[in-house]
């Protein structure tokens, strides 16, 4: 009899065994990261995973050997980019590119810091960073808002907007001036230096007009010409009216 009931016995427990192992064994994460840290030729550099899979549109093993034991270990970057990662590459980025913009590919220790922390110690609690940052996930500090808003997706908010915002919850009377306020922030020394060359319009007014982000039209008529008109030209020449209003 009890022989009988020794094969059942012996199907239920490995039955249990497997649906115990089914709770035992980490749940697999939703899909890639956004953006991951890479040990690189470049240094520690933050890679945009996500972009990258949106411009190659192929699987996985496309970059990632498809062993088990290097199935995280992506190429180097110069696989692709090799033009890029040559022995004048540091050289010639430095000569090109600002710094404020290093943030974009490289670790946030290798960036200089534009904003004041010791300007806001006063209204934020001390070690809370969250107050102003994300919970800090892939490094144990906060990143600069660059890192994932700078361009923007339908997930994630373009730095222009997300500065705004964030912004806003604090400096709420800055913003109530609208587009007469700008340059309560954007400066005249960065936005009019005389060692750099004018920033095109449409690379901050290219979108319909909204509360922070006008038409080329309304930002000029409001915010620049709120004091050249008084001058009797323009911003950026002796008249520049005319680059519009034809005869």
């Amino acid at each position: 009899m009890q022989k009988r009931y020794l094969p059942i016995t012996l199907v239920t427990g490995i039955l249990v065994l497997i649906a115990m192992g089914g709770y035992l064994v980490p749940a697999s994460s939703d899909g890639p990261p956004v953006r991951t840290v890479l040990r690189n030729k470049g240094g520690t550099v933050i890679l945009n995973h996500a972009g990258h899979t949106a411009v190659l549109q192929e699987g996985c093993s496309t970059c990632h050997h498809t062993s088990s034991d290097m199935e995280k270990n992506p190429p180097p970057c110069d696989t692709c980019h090799a033009q890029k990662f040559d022995d004048n590459f540091a050289t010639n980025h430095q000569k090109i590119i600002d710094k404020k913009l290093c943030v974009t590919c490289h670790h946030p220790s290798a960036t200089i810091e534009l904003f004041s922390h010791d300007e806001h110690a006063e209204t934020v609690t001390d070690g809370d960073c969250q107050s102003c940052h994300h919970e800090a996930s892939i490094e144990p500090t906060p990143q600069s808002c660059r890192n994932c808003h700078m361009d923007g997706s339908n997930s994630v908010p373009s730095l222009q907007t997300a500065t705004h915002t964030r912004c806003a919850d604090c400096h709420d009377d800055l913003y109530a001036l609208g587009i007469t306020g700008c340059s309560n922030c954007h400066t005249r020394r960065a936005q009019h230096a005389g060692s750099t060359a004018p920033q095109p319009c449409s690379r901050c007014h290219d979108t319909p007009l909204n509360e922070l982000t006008p038409t080329s039209m309304d930002a000029y008529h409001q915010q620049c010409m709120r004091c050249h008109e008084n001058e009797g030209k323009g911003p950026f020449g002796d008249d520049t009216c005319s680059q519009c209003h034809m005869n």
